[in-house]
């Protein structure tokens, strides 16, 4: 118990960054959900952020597009496939991108 007393603050201090140290882990991780879509002609990074953001900035979601498949550059092949991230209200059904018929 003295030891607590002693080096209580210490503890609380700890204890607090460990918990931001875990807050910021899981904020900047990426997406355990992603969908594989493959490239069509005139699609670009900045196009399918327009359509599977959601709220994100698209830079930042641009930059873990970049992330999950290793992409050296935001240039993008026709008929390359990618890993998107995906959040909860989703719908596959309701994205046509390029080339693409419903």
């Amino acid at each position: 118990m003295k030891f607590i007393q002693k080096y209580g603050y210490i503890l609380f201090m700890m204890l607090l960054c460990s918990t931001f140290t875990l807050f910021w882990v899981m904020k900047h991780s990426q997406p355990n959900d992603f969908v594989e879509i493959t490239i069509s002609e005139g699609d670009t990074l900045w196009g399918l952020a327009e359509h599977f953001s959601e709220h994100e900035e698209p830079r930042q979601w641009i930059r873990k597009v970049i992330d999950m498949n290793d992409l050296s550059s935001t240039t993008i092949k026709s008929g390359e496939t990618l890993k998107l991230p995906v959040y909860a209200n989703y719908d596959a059904n309701a994205i046509v991108l390029a080339g693409e018929e419903r």
